[in-house]
């Protein structure tokens, strides 16, 4: 039967449970992150036993010539074993730690649009908004400071002898602009 077929034989109600049904590639998945550590411990376990088979073979016999094919099948055998069970669960350790980085950054992003929403924190990381130039380009300085701020500016907010400065006195001065208000980037 094809898939219209089951649809259209099927009851009114029914094409609604299918779509409710999650997606099956999800299931895989997740099914196949869950399986492939133990299938990349199981396969280790096999190889460190085939070493030791091998080994305990190897030691009963004293001709090098019998000794080979213990050599070849348990150490070469169980090496190769032991080294893909290992990168089974090595993928699986990478994978999970990507999601986690990944989640993380992206906690990170939010909480730095949280944090960029109050005032108090806009000048430290972000331009400050136009409300704190008016139009003049009003800019301050502390009297012995070598950069020159916003008035909004959490390096001079709360400091004695802030005083307004021109583009003249800047140059005058030999002020830089400060690095974490911008005051540069938003008088031009």
């Amino acid at each position: 039967m094809t898939d219209e077929t089951l649809t259209a034989a099927a009851p009114a109600g029914a094409t609604a449970d299918r779509e409710d049904l999650p997606d099956p590639a999800l299931f895989w998945r997740w099914a196949g992150g869950a399986v492939r550590p133990v299938i990349g411990w199981v396969l280790a376990g096999l190889g460190v036993l085939i070493i030791i088979l091998g080994w305990y073979g190897i030691s009963g016999q004293a001709i090098v010539a019998k000794q080979l094919p213990y050599l070849i099948s348990g150490g070469l055998g169980g090496v190769a074993l032991v080294g893909l069970g290992a990168a089974l669960i090595g993928t699986e350790w990478l994978r999970r730690e990507a999601t986690r980085v990944e989640r993380l950054e992206e906690m990170v992003a939010e909480l730095r649009d949280v944090l960029l929403a109050y005032p108090d924190t806009a000048g430290a990381t972000a331009p400050v908004k136009a409300e704190y130039t008016n139009g003049s380009g009003s800019l301050v300085a502390i009297p012995t400071g070598s950069t020159y701020h916003l008035p909004g500016c959490s390096m001079v907010r709360n400091k004695a002898g802030v005083e307004p400065v021109t583009t003249r006195s800047i140059g005058q001065r030999g002020l830089s602009p400060c690095r974490i208000c911008e005051p540069a980037a938003l008088s031009s």
